[in-house]
This record gives C-alpha cells, structure tokens and sequence, in this order.
C-alpha cells in the first residue's frame, strides 16, 4: 500500500499548512474504515481472483461489477502518471536537466512505465523479487524521516494554521482528498484471494494490519517533513524527503534518500494488481470483448494497461512535468 503518492504529498500539503494534518488524520479515518469493509469482505470469493470485482458480483450483479472493475482499471492506470512524475522529481536530483526540460522528463517517465510493464509480464517469482527490493526502499526512506526527523520539527512551522486562503473547512475537504490518494492499494490482498492460502483470515489480517501500519508511517513523516522545511520552501520542492534527510544528515543522505525513492517508485504492485482482475475470465468478459482474448488474458491485460497508461502520461502528465518543481 505504502507507495509512490506519498513522496510528493507533502510538497502539495504545504499550500495549505499545518491544517493539512488534519487532512491525514481524516483520510485516515476513512482507509481504517475501508480495511475493515475490505477485511470483512474476504470471507467472500475467498477462492477467487479479481477482490472488489467479485465482492460487488456476488451481492449486486453482473452491470455493478462492470462499473466497479472498469472504474478500477481507469484509477490504475491513470495514477501511474503520478508514479513517472514522482519518479523524475528524485531522479531530477541526480539529472538536473530533468527540472527544465518537459520532454526529457516526460520521455524518462513513460520509459520506466514500459520498463516494468515488461518486467511484470515475467515470471511470478520475478516479479515478487523486484516487488520486495522496491518495498524495502520506499519504506526505508519513509521510516527513517518519520521515526528520526520528530526531533528536528520546529513548531512554528504550523503556524498559521491555515495557509491557503480558503476556510478551514474547504482546505480540511482538499488535504483529505489529496491524503487520501495515498491509500489506494488496501484492496490488493483481496484482488489475490484466490492464490493465497486460508485467504479469509489472511487477507483480512493482512489488510487491517497493513492500513495500521501505512496511517503510523504517512502520519510521522509528513508531520517530520512539514515541521522540518518552511512551507514556502516546501512547496517548490521535487524531492521533498530528499530534501527533509538532508537538512539534518546532509548533503549525501539527500542523494541517498533520492535513490530509495527513485527505486522505489520503480514498483509493479499496481500493474499486478490490474492484471490479475482482469485476467478472471468472467471480468475480462465484461470488459472487453471475449473474442480479443484468445486464450491469452493475461497478455492482452499488459497491452491495454501499458497503452492507457502512455494516453493517461502523455496528455496529463505533460502538463504537470512542465511545472516547475
């Protein structure tokens, strides 16, 4: 769950200040509650693969299903120009040029997204190789500002409380909304049921205890990150934890730092995800039409997703990547 969105949240949280906290605390409110539907849920088509696609079958039909799987195949790939944009602002501390010129950053970004398309058309056993090596480096990073940096918050970095001009109730609605991106992935565990041993309990475990562990570790380094750089700072940065690690280790955890995350965002978790839903026959049946498949779901899942996810950088992404960071 622990992903790429929250590399550059707290650069967009710090239009809106400390009041952006209290964004956190309500989307996470919001993803304990979904673990729990989710948790719930998992004694439910434990034996199959496809999660909130088969949950909403099961109870409300064939037409909920189809909304539910194709709105969940379109957030996938949409927020996959998230990840290339995260992506190039770390990478950009290692290649400067990447900060002024759109196309080379655009160009760098889809390269990755075809990269790891690639690598999650592998082998399993590949796939979950590249998977742990990319968690343990995002989590890294993340950990160690939000365990360490709480020493070096100064306060009155919070204040006022309320930088965005608008009233507190419209900016709690914005950082909520803006927080809650980071979340999505709890639902994983339960699009997989159907490979996992004694999936009603595990899945449900797995989901709880995840979201726990995500709310602890987004909470701590965002607070440490808005608490350690000014806001007016922390806005215009690409690289905001890079920049966190180095104001109080220096100049080389900043490289460091960046590194993790530009591996970390190097992640297949989302591929596989979208993947194994629409390789459930019934799903893909749905979706698109039987004939395209041929047998071969799983090939034409990668081909639809890795072409989506180009339309979804090239048009949107362009805009944001000529954004100064």
């Amino acid at each position: 769950m622990i992903g790429s969105g929250i590399f550059l949240l707290p650069a967009s949280l710090a239009f809106y200040g400390g009041i952006g906290m209290v964004g956190w605390l309500c989307s996470a409110v919001g993803a304990m509650l979904l673990a729990l539907l989710f948790g719930s849920l998992s004694k439910y088509g434990s034996a199959s693969i496809g999660g909130p696609y088969v949950y909403t079958r099961m109870g409300l039909g064939d037409f909920a299903a189809y909304l539910v799987a194709w709105g969940y195949w379109i957030a996938i790939w949409a927020t996959n120009a998230a990840i290339a944009i995260a992506l190039v602002g770390y990478l950009s501390v290692f290649i400067p040029m990447l900060r002024s010129d759109s196309m080379i950053a655009m160009l760098t970004g889809l390269g990755f997204i075809w990269f790891f398309t690639w690598i999650n058309s592998k082998p399993l056993k590949t796939v979950a190789t590249v998977q742990i090596i990319t968690t343990v480096l995002k989590v890294i990073p993340i950990l160690s500002i939000g365990l360490f940096g709480i020493a070096y918050i100064e306060w009155e970095h919070f204040t006022p409380f309320n930088i965005s001009g608008e009233n507190n109730w419209m900016a709690i609605t914005a950082t909520t909304t803006l927080t809650t991106f980071a979340f999505q992935g709890m639902e994983s565990a339960g699009v997989i049921s159907g490979e996992t041993n004694d999936a009603a309990r595990t899945v449900r475990r797995a989901t709880i205890a995840g979201t726990i562990v995500t709310i602890v570790v987004y909470v701590s380094s965002s607070l440490a990150i808005m608490g350690i750089i000014p806001s007016a700072e922390l806005m215009q940065s690409g690289a905001p934890f890079a920049d966190a690690a180095q104001a109080f280790w220096g100049p080389a955890a900043r490289y460091i730092v960046a590194g993790c995350a530009v591996m970390a965002t190097m992640r297949t978790q989302r591929l596989d995800s979208i993947a194994r839903q629409n390789t459930n026959g019934s799903c893909t049946g749905q979706i698109v039409s039987k004939n395209l498949w041929k047998g071969k779901p799983t090939s034409i899942s990668y081909l639809w997703n890795c072409n989506f996810k180009l339309a979804g950088i090239g048009f949107d992404g362009f805009e944001l990547f000529k954004k100064p960071h």
